[in-house]
């Protein structure tokens, strides 16, 4: 019996502090306030100076930084709105609510008493606690079995879940039922929409699981594989099995640069055995003689062959800087950029991995690029007025690129 008081005792403590909290909580409102306000203008001045760093560095234009410029300007003013009107709601607690507030913490626990004294039954319960025939069941973890069951049965109700069937499919691979799993995966993509960004993900993982059952890298499998690389070349699953078929045929040099470049995008616990493949491609290439090739640039590229008309180039020096750049459709950064002279002209061009402004932003991982060409009279790669530039043109990546044409033939306003 004592743990029953004791428990009623604990309980109402309980009661009375969820109660009593907001007097305590009003108080310490305006501090928190005022560490918040002090936060966001830190991180406010901390992104203005990244903007004005990437100003400076010639990534932005005036007109881009201004923008950002203003819209974190009213980010910060939201905040600030949104701190104030919180603070007004949550930490003003006026005299009649304080008293009110107390005079509920004290009536709780002796209407609460009064009832239990009345149609509580402390006595059947110390009875039940002392007659009891079996101690009470634990709760416990399902085993993989039970969870697969639970995941079936609730899939037979539902069958429209692309994430039960996900789950199952990864149980069933984690238990060695790759029949199973294959075919769960195989019920992920009925269901999931092929325009969802892990649709591809799940093809490979489908691959995955028919490569399990059949041994190898059977038609069924490359398939697979064609069909998650046709919508992400850089899936990380389809990559690592074609790695993997390399291999096996001794194609040693194959299958590091599947393995590399699948290693790119790989979640830590995949890198390693990635490592490790490579690791081991290395030594049976080493033995074979031959040299490994360290640098394999993607074939992928974009070609144009740049021109201006005669009118403008008679107004220019043979010297002047021209630039040609491929960047993603929308986007602001380039991919790849070529510096030259208006004395090369006419001249193709061949835009590629070779030419990538940063290590993790390649022309290879796009399938539509614009590219532009641009004469900049202070030698800047920024568009400023005056400038001379040709239309921008949306073309796509391939590996036997046709050319296409860009004319200089307008000046920047």
């Amino acid at each position: 019996m004592i743990e029953l008081w004791l428990g009623i005792i604990v309980l109402t403590l309980v009661a009375m502090a969820v109660l009593c909290w907001p007097l305590f909580k009003a108080r310490s409102n305006s501090v928190i306030e005022i560490n918040r306000k002090q936060e966001n203008i830190s991180i406010f001045q901390q992104r203005l100076m990244e903007l004005e760093q990437e100003r400076e560095q010639g990534l932005l234009i005036d007109e881009s930084f201004n923008e950002l410029k203003l819209e974190l300007e009213k980010n910060l003013l939201t905040d600030a709105e949104d701190l104030s009107a919180s603070t007004f709601k949550q930490g003003h607690v006026t005299k009649r609510q304080s008293l009110t507030v107390l005079l509920v913490a004290i009536a709780l626990p002796l209407i609460s008493l009064a009832f239990y004294a009345k149609f509580g039954s402390s006595e059947e319960l110390f009875w039940a606690e002392n007659n009891a025939q079996q101690p009470a069941n634990h709760a416990t973890k399902p085993t993989a079995a039970q969870a697969i069951s639970m995941l079936e049965a609730e899939l037979e109700r539902t069958p429209d879940n692309p994430e039960g069937w996900y789950m199952l499919a990864g149980a069933y691979m984690g238990s060695n039922q790759f029949d199973k799993g294959a075919a769960a995966f195989a019920q992920v993509l009925v269901y999931l929409s092929p325009q969802s960004e892990q649709f591809a993900s799940v093809v490979g993982q489908y691959a995955q699981a028919l490569f399990f059952i059949d041994n190898k890298v059977t038609s069924r499998v490359k398939s697979q594989i064609e069909r998650a690389l046709s919508m992400d070349n850089q899936e990380v699953v389809s990559l690592g099995l074609l790695g993997i078929d390399a291999f096996e045929q001794q194609k040693y040099q194959l299958a590091i640069d599947y393995w590399e470049e699948s290693l790119l995008n790989a979640e830590p616990n995949a890198a390693g055995a990635l490592k490790s493949g490579i690791a081991k491609a290395r030594e049976r290439l080493a033995a074979t003689g031959e040299q490994q090739v360290t640098a394999v640039v993607n074939k992928l590229k974009v070609v144009v062959d740049v021109d201006i008309v005669a009118q403008l180039k008679s107004q220019l020096d043979d010297d002047a800087v021209l630039f040609v750049f491929a960047k993603p459709v929308g986007g602001r950064i380039p991919l790849a950029a070529l510096k030259m002279t208006v004395a090369e002209l006419p001249k193709r061009v061949v835009l590629d991995d070779s030419l990538a402004m940063m290590a993790n932003a390649k022309i290879s991982l796009q399938k539509k690029v614009e590219v532009s060409a641009r004469i900049s009279l202070n030698g800047r790669p920024i568009a400023e007025k005056g400038d001379f530039e040709s239309a921008l043109l949306v073309v796509e990546v391939q590996e036997v690129a046709d050319p296409v044409k860009l004319l200089i033939d307008k000046v920047v306003e």
